[in-house]
């Protein structure tokens, strides 16, 4: 998402803002830029067998690819079809396991959703450079927020572009835009703004766990091991700045960055609020709104969500959804009307995670909600 910052984690935030929000997805689907070459896509069946990652086997063929004059391979596996111009390393070893890990995580964290029935594309660019100019000839007269990014990286039209930015933080990103870019293949109708944004970042979390042998170390996701958004909200909650729910779900971009533009960690504290929400509905209130987020999420990936808030809340609401991605219609429809009631809930869930002694929870991937 959007704007210059000097801080890696206000970059990285403020890059995901205009990946999903800004651009509405289905106007963007840009050709392949000249001077690269995409292989055949290998269709899957209807309803795919969800694969074991294992990582000797996770590439299934390497090809040579160049970007204008810069030679690069594509690196096939079962899931994603990875260009990149990156010499061998560390970093280009981990990725494609990285990847086909992240999409098993984000098709069965959240309740049993579908898998892409084609590879997906991602680019992973040596250079910024070149990134540059991959995002102006993906996305053309629309490049301009994203150029202005400082570090990151973004995905539009089913592919992730992302260059390299050290090993941790380009996983990072992977990861959360991965998410955005599974949805915006796979997903049949479109998520409320909060709700793509808040499981974005409840994916985010992993931690490398060590092989027992040469091999590098394989990811293990853990969606509560994410101590930058754990900080941010911590402050935010010692500050008194968190908004009420019915605020945080209607939230625009431009409502996200802030009309002052010297307050650069607004989107940083949105990004918290949405991770954290995404766990209070997942444990807790004492388990009350458990199926929410998976109910949701099997709807829209279905293309069935608008006749859910119809069934609901009438044709006007189900409009809103359609026309403006509403999400406090969503949420209505999905949890129930009484969001004074919600918001006391949250704010108790919230304390409760910011006691002394969590931090060292979250950052092993442990729940500090349930004992």
């Amino acid at each position: 998402m959007p704007e210059t910052a000097t801080a890696i984690p206000v970059c990285r935030c403020v890059a995901w803002v205009l990946t999903s929000c800004v651009l509405p997805l289905a106007s963007c689907s840009p050709s392949i830029p000249s001077g690269t070459s995409a292989p055949a896509v290998v269709s899957n069946s209807a309803s795919p067998i969800v694969p074991a990652v294992d990582a000797a086997t996770t590439v299934l063929g390497e090809e040579p690819w160049a970007f204008e004059s810069t030679p690069g391979r594509t690196i096939r596996t079962a899931s994603y079809a990875i260009y990149t111009t990156m010499p061998d390393g560390p970093l280009v070893a981990r990725v494609p396991e990285f990847l086909e890990r992240a999409l098993l995580h984000y098709t069965s964290a959240l309740g049993v959703l579908p898998r892409p029935r084609q590879p997906m594309e991602t680019y992973l660019l040596a250079t910024r450079p070149q990134w540059d100019k991959l995002a102006r000839r993906l996305l053309g007269n629309d490049a301009g927020p994203y150029l202005k990014i400082d570090r990151g990286g973004f995905s539009m039209g089913g592919r992730g572009v992302y260059y390299d930015l050290g090993p941790r933080d380009t996983l990072l990103i992977a990861a959360h835009e991965g998410w955005h870019q599974y949805v915006q293949t796979t997903f049949k109708g479109q998520l409320p703004i909060w709700l793509d944004e808040g499981v974005a970042t409840y994916m985010e979390g992993y931690r490398l766990m060590p092989s027992g042998s040469a091999a590098p170390a394989s990811p293990q996701f853990m969606p509560w091991a994410n101590l930058e958004r754990f900080e941010t909200l911590r402050s935010a909650q010692w500050r008194g700045r968190l908004p009420a729910i019915e605020r945080l779900v209607v939230a625009s971009p431009q409502q996200i960055l802030g009309d002052d533009r010297s307050d650069e960690w607004a989107p940083l504290r949105y990004y918290a609020q949405v991770w954290a929400f995404i766990h209070f509905l997942r444990e807790g209130a004492n388990g009350k709104y458990a199926r929410v987020i998976e109910r949701m999420l099997a709807d829209a990936a279905a293309g069935r969500m608008d006749d859910t808030i119809e069934s609901k809340l009438g044709p006007a609401a189900s409009q809103a959804y359609r026309l403006r991605r509403d999400g406090l219609v969503v949420l209505t429809a999905y949890a129930g009307p009484d969001l004074a009631t919600m918001d006391t809930e949250f704010k108790e869930f919230v304390k409760k995670l910011c006691e002394r002694g969590n931090r060292q929870k979250v950052a092993e991937g442990k729940s500090p909600i349930l004992q």
